[in-house]
């Protein structure tokens, strides 16, 4: 039987194929092969841009068996944050922040990369990376970094520190097909980082539709996130309200589902739009009414139900206030979207 040793690239080579990798990065914090390339990996940096949870109330669970709109934009419950000059990443114990590497890379062709973390960090109860460290030839993009700390102490990490090691493994020979092929349907090629995409995965599909749970077919659910992006959360939420109260199969194409939900946020908007006239012009005629029964004696009934009603009215106003949504995809807002996206 014969052995096959892992075979990592060392220093000489990876300067050699630096063309290659294409790493990428600002003018500001430019790659230095010479500090970042060590005997047989990269040091990589941290972006300044990371992902923080949203605080989902307790008992929210994200349900892998469902593909709803909900888990189609895993991104709804992370919040993108890209630090200032001078900003850090704090970490309390047990917290944990969604990260990625600075430099953008590409794995060649007949490579695999692996991230590592590093020790000096790993002593200090931070973990880097939990899964997912190896990466396929082909692959392009940033690669995310999930910081926890596990440790007793808060951490503050600033970015653009050398979070991690990259080491590229010489495959025994090339793949027929690389990562980023169209027949593979890949889902981070050109990845930002971000949170994940786990919906897109095919053996997911293929669990989804076996267990006949898929709310929108997927291909419907990526040609509405390509037509729309990821609108605000209000309107999200609406929009799978609109298909969950529509039979399984009611939308067939993107068009008839996007007509339906543009008139029904029209009708939406218009509902708010009295609901806020009434909800802030009534104070104002009570208040108005109020005034003037002030110098109107002796004081009646009429007095006691003006005053009655303004009362009733102020917190009344302010529910209608505080729950009108304030982002709608009306047609216009559609249309204006669309046209967007076809010069982009």
């Amino acid at each position: 039987m014969t052995l096959k040793v892992r075979m990592y690239l060392a220093d000489r080579e990876i300067r050699s194929r630096l063309s290659e990798l294409n790493i990428t990065t600002d003018s500001e914090h430019e790659f230095d092969p010479d500090q970042q390339i060590q005997p047989c990996s990269i040091d990589l940096r941290l972006s300044p841009v990371l992902w923080r949870p949203k605080g989902l109330p307790r008992g929210v669970t994200l349900d892998l068996t469902r593909n709803k709109l909900l888990e189609v934009s895993p991104r709804r419950n992370w919040r993108r944050l890209n630090l200032s000059d001078g900003g850090t990443i704090v970490l309390k114990p047990g917290e944990i922040a969604l990260c990625r590497v600075y430099e953008e890379v590409t794995i060649p062709p007949d490579c695999a990369g692996m991230i590592e973390g590093r020790s000096s960090f790993a002593r200090m109860g931070l973990s880097v990376h939990c899964t997912g460290s190896f990466i396929n030839p082909g692959w392009r993009g940033h690669m995310p970094l999930t910081l926890i700390n596990n440790g007793p102490w808060r951490l503050r990490i600033p970015p653009y520190l050398a979070i991690c090691q990259l080491a590229l493994v010489k495959l025994s020979e090339k793949p027929d097909r690389v990562y980023g092929e169209p027949s593979l349907k890949n889902k981070y090629m050109n990845d930002d980082g971000g949170p994940s995409y786990w919906w897109r995965d095919k053996t997911v599909r293929n669990l989804l539709n076996t267990l006949g749970q898929p709310d929108l077919q997927p291909d419907i659910q990526e040609k509405l996130l390509d037509r729309i992006g990821i609108p605000e959360d209000e309107i999200l939420a609406r929009l799978e309200k609109l298909i969950a109260d529509r039979p399984v199969g009611t939308y067939g194409n993107v068009d008839d589902l996007l007509q339906d939900f543009a008139e029904l946020e029209d009708r939406t908007r218009m509902r708010d739009s009295i609901l806020r006239f009434y909800g802030q012009g009534a104070p104002l005629l009570l208040l108005g009414g109020t005034i003037s029964s002030l110098f109107v004696h002796p004081i009646s009934l009429l007095h006691i139900i003006i005053w009655t009603l303004l009362v009733v009215s102020l917190p009344a106003a302010y529910v209608a206030w505080r729950n009108a949504p304030r982002e709608y995809l009306g047609k216009r807002e559609l249309a204006r979207v669309e046209k967007k996206g076809a010069t982009a």
